[in-house]
């Protein structure tokens, strides 16, 4: 079963190794993505005292991501952000087309669409 406004979601699990300056090139982050078109969610999580985090974040479409993929957040932040972080994992859902399997900067599973599901209309 394939649904249009699935997009393209990743859970990115890090490991964070300065908190506060952390905490700024996450805000530095959202404001650039604000603007981005087809984001349809960039949400982190913070266990500060364990030095965890997570990035929950989706994209309407393929031309979304990699928009993201080639913006600011990661031609500006990103460099900074892995100066105080570290990337441990990636979880991808949706239907990808030739992406999947290609590089990226943590070890990634490529789950693919959902194949049950409930979606509900606002």
């Amino acid at each position: 079963m394939s649904r249009s406004n699935e997009g393209l979601r990743f859970v990115l699990q890090i490991e964070v190794l300065d908190v506060p300056r952390f905490k700024e090139l996450v805000a530095e982050c959202l404001v650039i993505s604000r603007s981005e078109p087809g984001t349809l969610l960039y949400d982190w999580y913070l266990d500060e005292e364990r030095g965890l985090a997570r990035l929950y974040e989706a994209y309407e479409s393929i031309d979304a991501l990699r928009a993201h993929g080639s913006g600011r957040v990661f031609t500006e932040v990103g460099p900074k952000l892995l100066e105080v972080c570290r990337f441990t994992n990636i979880d991808a859902y949706g239907d990808f087309g030739g992406m999947s399997g290609g590089p990226t900067f943590a070890p990634t599973t490529w789950w693919g669409p959902p194949f049950a599901g409930l979606q509900t209309d606002s």
